[in-house]
């Protein structure tokens, strides 16, 4: 067989795999290069930087994949709460997915959502090894990517957190429409 064959048979094997499987490959990959990645920072620099760096980074990956996930379902700015739900509900979707994060999303009136996370990976690795304390969430910097790929501003504020004794935590999300 020459490097052609190879390639077709792979190929074929990888059409066979369910999409749910490639995806969850795809994502341990993801989460495992992460979780790498932070500890080798906590290790080179600290909790402090490590954190920093964390969240800069996680940004600017998450503005990128709403871009493409905007692109991909043909969506714009939003311009309806209808709009910005439908985003945030489709990225939620894809990049945490729910085998790792059990999660809902609650819309509570014009410009706010409150996000309510019961299962969460990261925190579920870093209480393990017993360093929730020191652990800045990096999943308000993968949201902060999708509010500025979307064109917009918005506040989030942790009402409870699981880091902190609550049974999960709770983020309101004030958004504005009009002015940005």
């Amino acid at each position: 067989m020459n490097k052609l064959d190879y390639s077709e048979l792979a190929r074929e094997a990888l059409a066979n795999i369910p999409v749910d499987d490639r995806s969850e490959i795809l994502s341990k990959r993801g989460f495992s290069c992460e979780t790498r990645w932070m500890m080798a920072m906590v290790s080179v620099a600290g909790w402090d930087i490590a954190n920093k760096m964390n969240i800069e980074v996680g940004t600017a990956v998450a503005e990128g994949d709403m871009h493409r996930l905007m692109s991909a379902t043909g969506k714009g700015k939003p311009a309806s709460d209808e709009d910005f739900l439908f985003l945030v509900a489709a990225a939620m979707d894809l990049f945490t997915p729910k085998k790792y994060f059990e999660y809902e999303m609650k819309y509570i009136g014009p410009g706010k959502m409150l996000g309510i996370v019961r299962r969460c990976l990261a925190y579920i690795k870093v209480s393990s090894i017993g360093v929730e304390r020191d652990y800045d969430c990096g999943c308000f910097g993968m949201r902060a990517g999708w509010y500025r790929a979307m064109g917009l501003e918005a506040k989030e504020t942790l009402l409870k957190c699981m880091k902190f004794g609550d049974d999960r935590c709770e983020i309101l999300v004030e958004y504005d429409l009009e002015n940005t």
